[in-house]
């Protein structure tokens, strides 16, 4: 308790020394943005005292936000209009979670669960927190909190998928902003096929919310396409496995260095591994269309549209399959289905254990769209060109990933430079060339709604 704690006293200013040192000292100079912060603790000493009193006025440091049970506490009124420094924790339910603003918020403690991604992206009070005093933002959050018969509900994975979600959101959005005869490519009741989930426990929002638009067709000329819900039964990862023999002869090429050149997320020049191969159109399509997937087969309406690329809707003539290889210190290489060795990564399932989060590397996208752009404009590009990348070609990421969520994990699905196969599975990022459209220009293809819902 804070009255227990004396902060009047000689031991409080030790503690409060030793966790400066330990924990602000080190987070101002990461955060802090140039910005002036204390250099050590006794440039704050003087102001403890003062800070106390302010905490501690109206005779407690603990201010009930909850709804229309304030009135059962007898404390002062929060009103941040004629106060607008409040010191105070304060404690609260719905109404602290939902629609209240805390100006001045530094530190959270949250444990609230919802399975209603809109819902929780409310409550995230954090998000907001202005230039100037990010290095003071502390979050202490709930890692297993129980969720359900026999489940925990990891709340930082579940605030890191709805913010996933609302990037992919975003993007999207942005992508079909463009009018097409005149009339908008998406209205609001198709918005909801759109939308993603990158945590099955979390829906988008309430069922009530949810119509029915079928989407039928995805059209992504020139931007990742990543599948996520990839089969738990060992018997089907090893049969999509087995599926990928035909192109898994990229395993056996030579390694070469490609670069991602200075761009706006980095001013330096970026350098990764990778065994690459071009392919035919066919080839690909045919591989893509055997693979089974956990649950509803979100990937449908991407194949849709790639499957249409050999001419009916636009023309590929091939695609560059490219294997990146982690960094030498921590590469585990291993043989899948009698392939040459190759480099498995890890990737972590999400609570349902179906869905992953984002399996390519971030490095990785921005190199391939990157090239296929290049291509697309027709730059002179001596790396697109190296690799017979051109305005008919496109990208195909592959990584064998071993579930990161069983704790043996590559330890138990490698055997003698072998791996398993039940436990490798085949996960793709595609990336179509930016021309891989029609005259229309549309990027969205959506069949009549289901009766019945």
């Amino acid at each position: 308790a804070l009255w227990d704690s004396s902060y009047m006293s000689s031991e409080s200013h030790l503690r409060l020394a030793a966790l400066f040192e330990a924990d602000h000292k080190l987070v101002c100079a990461a955060r802090a943005d140039g910005l002036p912060v204390p250099g050590s603790y006794e440039e704050l000493r003087p102001h403890i005292s003062r800070a106390r009193q302010l905490i501690s006025s109206g005779g407690s440091p603990v201010l009930v936000v909850n709804g229309a049970n304030e009135k059962d506490y007898a404390q002062p009124g929060l009103d941040f209009d004629r106060t607008p420094n409040v010191w105070k924790i304060l404690v609260g339910g719905t109404k602290l979670s939902r629609g209240f603003t805390v100006e001045g918020l530094t530190v959270t403690y949250y444990r609230r669960k919802t399975q209603q991604a809109d819902t929780l992206m409310q409550m995230g009070r954090w998000f907001g927190f202005r230039a100037g005093y990010r290095d003071l933002v502390r979050l202490y959050i709930g890692r297993e909190e129980p969720f359900g018969k026999n489940k925990t509900l990891d709340l930082y994975e579940a605030f890191e998928a709805i913010c996933q979600d609302e990037e992919a959101f975003r993007s999207e959005l942005a992508q079909y902003a463009e009018m097409i005869d005149g009339e908008p490519q998406l209205t609001p009741r198709k918005v909801l096929p759109l939308v993603s989930q990158h945590l099955g426990l979390v829906k988008p929002t309430a069922r009530n919310k949810m119509f029915n638009a079928e989407l039928t067709e995805i059209r992504s000329p020139g931007r990742p396409i990543e599948p996520a819900a990839y089969p738990r039964d060992a018997a089907v990862i090893e049969a999509n496995a087995k599926r990928w023999l035909p192109l898994l002869a990229v395993f056996g090429h030579s390694s070469q260095t490609l670069e991602l050149p200075p761009d706006e997320t980095s001013p330096l020049t970026r350098r990764f591994e990778a065994k690459t191969s071009l392919i035919p159109h066919a080839s690909l399509i045919g591989v893509l269309r055997q693979l089974e997937w956990e649950g509803d087969n979100h990937f449908a309406p991407h194949l849709n549209y790639l499957s249409k690329l050999d001419g009916e809707l636009a023309k590929v003539d091939d695609w560059l399959l490219v294997a990146p290889q982690t960094t030498s210190s921590r590469r585990v290489e291993a043989s899948v289905l009698n392939s040459a060795p190759t480099s498995l990564v890890r990737r972590k399932r999400q609570l349902d254990k179906a869905a992953f989060g984002r399996i390519s590397g971030m490095e990785h996208r921005r190199w391939a769209e990157s090239v296929i752009k290049k291509a697309g404009e027709d730059v002179d590009s001596i790396q697109a060109g190296a690799l017979g990348v051109g305005p008919r070609t496109g990208i195909v990421l592959l990584y064998p990933v071993v579930d990161a969520s069983n704790d043996a994990g590559l330890l138990s699905a490698v055997t003698d430079g072998t791996a398993d196969p039940r436990q490798v599975i085949m996960a793709f990022t595609v990336v179509s060339p930016t021309a891989a459209n029609d005259s229309s220009r549309r990027l969205l293809r959506y069949q009549a709604m289901r009766s019945g819902s």
